[in-house]
């Protein structure tokens, strides 16, 4: 029998592959809320997901962003963001992934996160640590100021920007430059695979950041957490160098 590892691998490819067939169609595209939108291909890569996992696990349970949840009959919950970065993906731009986290009794096991269009794989469990596409990554060490910040404004949020733009003022000057890339769990990735040097964005859900928060503190990175109204999160991801650079920086 396989592991929910060796499932959640090969079901995260087969998503992308989906995802990339129909990239090439006509997308309907169908707005949730304010900036926050799904197309036909979030609701099909979910239906596969769900299904190649329920096929092998049937006893489990599984949230996903579009179709809610399924609950466990076992203890183990498989987290699911079908596509992460909707606006990216409808828009053609490369910024986006597949996310998934698989949980026992609430604690991740395993997570994966894979970009299609630059065929990335990051995944890791606890026994193995953090790779991409099979090789061992870590956190960047390079001083914080040679390094990149993902530091993305709530987009969703608009009341919440004056706020956002002060905590934004302290991180500038500490780093090289700033970017945002659209995909949550992506960012996460690039900062446990060294790429930037921290994360930091506000109003996320559970399934846009499962996967990446566990996958960027298996490769060493440290998280801070700050907790908001309808179960939703800030997060700070950055490598565990800067640990003292950066305390009481976030969330002031």
């Amino acid at each position: 029998m396989k592991s929910r590892a060796d499932v959640m691998l090969e079901t995260v490819r087969k998503a992308g592959a989906l995802a990339l067939s129909m990239s090439a169609q006509e997308l309907e595209v169908h707005s949730k809320a304010v900036n926050d939108f799904v197309t036909q291909a979030d609701a099909a890569l979910e239906a596969l997901i769900r299904r190649e996992v329920l096929c092998a696990f049937p006893e489990d349970g599984f949230f996903g962003e579009e179709g809610g949840v399924t609950a466990s009959r076992d203890g183990f919950q498989w987290v699911v963001d079908p596509i992460d970065g909707t606006v990216n993906y409808m828009n053609g731009f490369p910024g986006w992934t597949v996310s998934v986290a698989v949980q026992r009794d609430g604690v991740t096991e395993c997570a994966a996160v894979y970009n299609p269009f630059f065929d990335e794989l990051y995944h890791a469990t606890r026994e193995d640590g953090a790779r991409l596409n099979g090789r061992r990554i870590s956190a960047t060490r390079l001083p914080l100021e040679h390094t990149v910040a993902l530091v993305v404004p709530p987009h969703r949020f608009h009341d919440l920007l004056d706020s956002f733009w002060d905590d934004e003022r302290k991180i500038y000057p500490l780093v090289s430059d700033t970017r945002s890339i659209g995909s949550a769990a992506l960012s996460c990735c690039q900062v446990a695979a060294g790429r930037a040097g921290l994360y930091y964005e506000w109003g996320l859900h559970q399934y846009d950041i499962a996967a990446g928060l566990f996958i960027a503190q298996m490769a060493g990175c440290l998280v801070n957490t700050r907790a908001r109204q309808d179960d939703m999160t800030d997060v700070a991801v950055f490598s565990s160098a800067y640990s003292g650079i950066l305390d009481g920086v976030f969330f002031k």
